[in-house]
């Protein structure tokens, strides 16, 4: 299943109370589109790169989640999340999946490293130097 992040920046005047029922409902937004929510991290309050309607702070929080969601999903929960008056910012972004990276070997390395041998330069079809 594919796992997603979102970024939440809230008002930074809102009370404690207020940010609590922010993360719920974007919560239910994920929920209601067929995901699953893993993490929940608050930062708390940031400082902004700029500022956001005339404001140079807000509360930052970082949800984890996963679910078999196309486009049409993810760009539904933004939506619903931008309208909201409290939230300054929203970003969904994917999390790719890390493959382990197959090596290759040469026909002959392989043969002798099997064998628990060494190849020189020769053997290898490498010219050994200064010839």
């Amino acid at each position: 299943m594919p796992n997603y992040e979102l970024m939440l920046v809230v008002d930074p005047f809102l009370d404690e109370a207020a940010n609590q029922i922010m993360l719920e409902k974007a919560g239910d937004q994920i929920k209601r589109r067929g995901g699953t929510v893993t993490q929940i991290d608050p930062w708390g309050k940031r400082r902004l790169a700029y500022p956001i309607n005339k404001k140079l702070e807000g509360f930052y929080a970082l949800f984890t989640f996963e679910g078999e969601m196309g486009g049409a999903e993810i760009a539904e929960i933004e939506r619903v999340l931008r309208l909201e008056e409290q939230v300054m910012r929203v970003m969904i972004t994917r999390i790719p999946v890390i493959k382990p990276r197959k090596t290759k070997k040469s026909k002959g390395e392989g043969e002798a490293r099997a064998h628990g041998e060494t190849m020189s330069a020769g053997q290898a079809g490498q010219q050994p130097f200064g010839r």
